[in-house]
């Protein structure tokens, strides 16, 4: 059982006992507290020559895939609730779409599954939270302003220009904060001084760019793969990078048990999601088990006609892992507590959870039980000369 699924069975067991901290998920506390350093490790660990070679995949799946899924939610909300509007069913879709590949992970460190491998599950999992939390952004805008005006109109032209804009001025603003701190980093020789500075880029990217209605998200992203790529590299003595490397696993290690911790926590100590009760709800149940249905059949739309198009380096079985991988967790979560109105949250909050915990717990639990069952010569990329 992955550690991190253990966590979670660990907070429904609290949660069940009735033993229950006074403490929950919130947005704030994922967003603006946990993600940007989950992201930013993330980056420091994302070589860009893997990322180069598998660019066409990533891309793909972070970005149409994200609309590809919030569309096939979408429509499995509308089929099961004909009275939902497209602007929360869209909503919800988004909220849904960003993956969590932390549980994924471990079973590849154990399996050693090619690096190629990795570095799709995870790049994917770095630029889809940045599409999903723009898009998510823009919608809940949107949404808002239609409930004011007794109205919703989707133009996708403008929410297509909000994103371009948003995830635009991201990038830039995290190359250029990037480029500043390697120079400045070159400069010092404290390796815990620049250690701290780290943290500055981290969530100083973040915030700004939020500031200036940008994706926080590709700012952190792009600044952590330029000190991931180069300042680690070029810009700090052996001591700095160590110490480096081992601050930032530490912070995402503790962040990381926190939140799958909290996921099993959030059972009871969240009002908006409802106890037992709420989720043993018949609707509740059937809606999220649908929805569960709909992420299913979406991944695989997405990754299975990636092997025609990414071949000859993307092997036969890498499909089924990836199709299988595609989990979600503690962002999710958070973005459905994040919405503004109360009596939407209510509504999706259960079956946001629902659909988190079975993800969790049916395909992470899993996960290596696949890649044993998937021929090694199908997956295994790194025993053999890959084509260049």
């Amino acid at each position: 059982l992955p550690f991190t699924v253990a966590l979670v069975v660990c907070g429904l067991v609290i949660a069940l006992l009735g033993k229950t901290p006074d403490a929950q998920i919130s947005h704030d506390l994922v967003v603006l507290l946990c993600l940007p350093p989950l992201l930013f490790n993330a980056g420091l660990h994302t070589q860009l020559h893997f990322l180069r070679r598998a660019w066409l995949p990533i891309l793909i799946l972070a970005v149409p895939g994200v609309v590809i899924t919030a569309g096939v939610v979408a429509l499995s909300v509308r089929w099961l609730l004909p009275d939902a509007t497209w602007g929360i069913a869209l909503l919800l879709g988004v909220v849904l779409a960003p993956t969590d590949p932390i549980s994924v992970m471990a079973s590849f460190k154990s399996a050693g599954v090619p690096e190629k491998l990795k570095t799709v599950v995870e790049g994917e999992a770095l630029f889809n939270d940045g599409t999903a939390v723009a898009l998510f952004t823009v919608l809940k805008a949107a949404l808002a302003t239609g409930v004011a005006a007794g109205t919703f109109e989707l133009d996708a032209a403008e929410i297509g220009l909000e994103f371009l804009r948003m995830t635009s001025i991201g990038t830039v603003l995290g190359l250029g904060l990037g480029l500043l701190t390697f120079w400045v980093l070159r400069a010092l020789e404290d390796h815990v001084l620049e250690t701290v500075i780290t943290v500055a880029l981290c969530w100083g990217s973040f915030l700004l760019a939020e500031h200036l209605h940008a994706s926080g998200v590709i700012a952190v992203v792009v600044s952590a793969l330029i000190m991931g790529n180069y300042g680690k590299h070029l810009s700090m003595s052996d001591e700095t990078r160590t110490t480096l490397v081992s601050f930032w696993d530490t912070i995402d290690f503790l962040i990381n048990s926190i939140l799958f911790l909290l996921i099993g926590i959030e059972l009871n100590s969240d009002p908006d999601i409802g106890g037992v009760g709420r989720l043993t709800d018949g609707p509740v149940l059937m809606s999220a088990a649908a929805i569960f249905a709909a992420l299913l059949v979406s991944r695989a739309l997405l990754v299975y006609p990636l092997v025609r198009a990414t071949k000859p380096y993307w092997p036969n079985g890498w499909s089924h892992v990836i199709w299988w991988g595609g989990l979600r967790g503690s962002l999710s979560l958070a973005l459905v507590l994040g919405l503004p109105d109360e009596a939407l949250r209510q509504h999706l909050a259960p079956v946001v959870f629902l659909v988190v915990l079975a993800s969790l717990l049916g395909q992470a639990s899993t996960m290596s039980a696949l890649i044993r069952r998937v021929d090694t010569s199908e997956i295994g990329g790194s025993r053999h000369p890959e084509p260049h």
